[in-house]
């Protein structure tokens, strides 16, 4: 397994013309495991899956599923992050959907991430709604654990990104989500 080189990708979402892949690095051993994902950091707007790779290879290395998802950004798609949280949402649903053929339990799956992909993650885990149309909501998109690194959690201005939200910044701000 190198650290540059995911073992396959596999394309989780199609939006118009644009396929998100997930790049997957898989442990040697075929037995029933944990999964988790990472979303790249680049306040929304840059930044690629390869940012993940040497953790993703760690991982793999210790038994776990780890993958590096793409999600659409400003720079390239331009989009907002309220997309960029679908594409994480749809990302953790496609990843329990297919837990049998990613020889994962459904009920093991952490999603993770780093600033802007840090965010993305926790939404996953706080903001309702945000689900893209025709997908299975009956399929949880709430990660069972988060590992978040240096995440976006106040989207105000007293966090970050609230000039990218016009308006909208506590409608996609973890802190504002947190429940009992």
């Amino acid at each position: 397994m190198n650290n540059k080189i995911p073992d396959r990708r596999i394309v989780y979402k199609t939006i118009g013309t644009t396929k998100l892949e997930m790049h997957l690095f898989v442990p040697g051993k075929n037995i029933s495991r944990s999964a988790i994902v990472f979303f790249f950091g680049g306040g929304w707007t840059g930044g690629t899956p390869s940012q993940f790779y040497p953790q993703c290879k760690y991982f793999a290395s210790n038994g776990i599923l780890a993958i590096s998802a793409e999600y659409r950004i400003m720079g390239k798609h331009n989009t907002t992050p309220f997309e960029s949280i679908k594409d994480a949402k749809s990302a953790i649903r496609w990843i329990r959907a297919h837990a049998s053929e990613l020889v994962i339990s459904p009920d093991k799956i952490v999603a993770s991430g780093g600033s802007a992909g840090g965010h993305i993650a926790a939404c996953t885990a706080l903001i309702q709604g945000m689900d893209e149309e025709g997908e299975d909501l009956k399929v949880s998109s709430v990660p069972n654990s988060l590992v978040l690194f240096n995440p976006v959690i106040d989207t105000t201005d007293k966090g970050y990104g609230s000039d990218k939200l016009k308006g909208k910044e506590t409608e996609i701000s973890p802190v504002h989500h947190v429940v009992k």
